[in-house]
């Protein structure tokens, strides 16, 4: 978000994120005039800004001709500003009345000066070399007004409290009520409230939300009318011509031949093609041939699905494994007999305390044995699946897949390169030549 001075407050916090990969990353060189701006971190920009144009304010914190209505103290109270722009990046407020002076070129009289009217040389004639422009002044040095009687008896707000964060629906915007829990003085109607509610400044006009561009955008009259006529299963199975794009299962994969699709996407563009009960039922089977694009198998969104859900069925089985294992421990005895087993001499537990298992334990024993087997599953799964084993539900087994059989055929030919190398080796015969010495009994026949 640029450090831009704004009129309305946006309608979310997207002044807390910086579009900036540095303070210094588009600045003016010092050596050219242009205005200082003051970065400030996102970490150190105020969250919820209770002060917004229109909020009526005092300042407490600058020059007393600024500050009092006399100019001089407090003794006939302070002086009340209206909030005109905030700098959200910066944590700045600009206040009606509050200005520094801009230097200003002073134009030169044109030629036809004396062929112009009055109001026109007026113009000219009182320019001058400086221009009012607003101050910015820091968020902490203002106080907001709740009641401004004109005189020292005005009631400021010297804490806010702020109230729950909440989309509001109406305006669209992530919204919270402001309340004022310590105050300057008393007000007359909210004398016995520990918490003063204070109500949003009302913008000058009522926001009015653009409408869609007629050249890029679709009107929503056109957006709303209804496209896809879907009909009945019963007329798309009877259709023969069509009966053979029907998906037989949920889960049939798309179909491959793009001969219908080619002729659809060819006649779309002539009305009269798309007005028989065939080409309507087409029309409603042509989103299968755009599935995969329409709908990525390994979306995030169905990737992240298909992992809750394995979740989900995975903590639903180990629940329903932990209440059988308890409903079969109490259906021996709840371990009756295991004491005086233990209780034997040939044990050699006498003397020792044994405490028998409770239901929570009991479930808590089984939940943690399928954990255990579960993790066994998984690594061996993984393990076959990087071997490039591949799963055959009718032989219930894993078999070699195309990526097991190419695994295989690597290490196959690098064993056979390393018994050609040692072949190699152990055949070597070095050519005996002049300045060689050796021995007899190394010495080949």
């Amino acid at each position: 978000m640029a450090s831009t001075p704004i009129a309305r407050i946006p309608r979310g916090f997207q002044h807390l994120v910086s579009t900036r990969t540095s303070k210094f990353a588009g600045r003016t060189p010092s050596r050219f005039p242009h205005p200082t701006t003051t970065f400030v971190q996102p970490h150190d920009r105020i969250r919820k800004w209770n002060i917004r144009p229109g909020d009526k304010v005092r300042l407490i914190a600058g020059k007393p001709k600024e500050k009092f209505r006399n100019d001089v103290s407090s003794a006939e109270g302070y002086k009340v500003y209206t909030v005109k722009q905030v700098d959200m990046t910066r944590n700045r407020v600009y206040l009606e009345g509050i200005h520094n002076m801009k230097s200003q070129t002073i134009q030169k009289r044109p030629e036809n000066y004396d062929e112009l009217d009055e109001d026109h040389k007026r113009s000219y004639n009182e320019q001058k070399n400086y221009v009012p422009t607003l101050r910015p002044v820091h968020y902490s040095n203002v106080q907001l007004c709740l009641e401004d009687r004109k005189s020292s008896e005005s009631v400021f707000v010297s804490r806010i409290k702020t109230g729950a964060t909440h989309f509001n629906i109406n305006t669209q915007r992530l919204d919270w009520k402001r309340y004022a829990t310590k105050i300057s003085g008393p007000l007359e109607a909210e004398l016995e409230r520990s918490e003063i509610r204070i109500d949003w400044p009302r913008p000058d006009k009522e926001w009015i939300y653009p409408g869609p561009e007629v050249r890029v955008d679709t009107r929503n009259s056109e957006a709303a009318k209804q496209t896809l006529h879907i009909p009945s299963l019963n007329i798309l199975a009877s259709n023969e011509s069509i009966s053979h794009l029907f998906p037989q299962h949920i889960n049939a994969p798309a179909p491959s031949d793009q001969t219908i699709s080619d002729w659809y996407v060819k006649g779309l563009k002539a009305e009269e093609t798309r007005k028989t009960d065939e080409n309507i039922s087409i029309e409603a089977l042509m989103p299968l041939y755009l599935s995969e694009e329409l709908s990525p198998r390994f979306a995030s969104i169905k990737m992240y699905k298909g992992w809750r859900a394995r979740q989900e069925a995975e903590a639903a089985e180990k629940k329903r494994i932990g209440q059988d294992a308890v409903m079969k421990w109490e259906a021996n005895g709840r371990d009756n007999g295991l004491k005086e087993v233990l209780d034997l001499e040939v044990v050699g537990l006498e003397g020792v305390h044994l405490r028998l298992r409770t239901a929570q334990e009991v479930r808590q024993a089984a939940m943690e044995q399928y954990d255990t087997v579960n993790a066994q599953v998984r690594a061996a799964v993984a393990q076959n699946v990087r071997e490039g084993m591949r799963y055959d539900h009718e032989l219930d087994e894993w078999i070699p897949g195309p990526k097991a059989l190419n695994l295989d055929r690597k290490r196959r030919r690098k064993e056979r390169k390393i018994r050609r190398m040692e072949e190699k080796m152990v055949n070597l015969k070095l050519k005996e030549t002049t300045g060689m010495v050796v021995p007899p009994e190394v010495r080949f026949a």
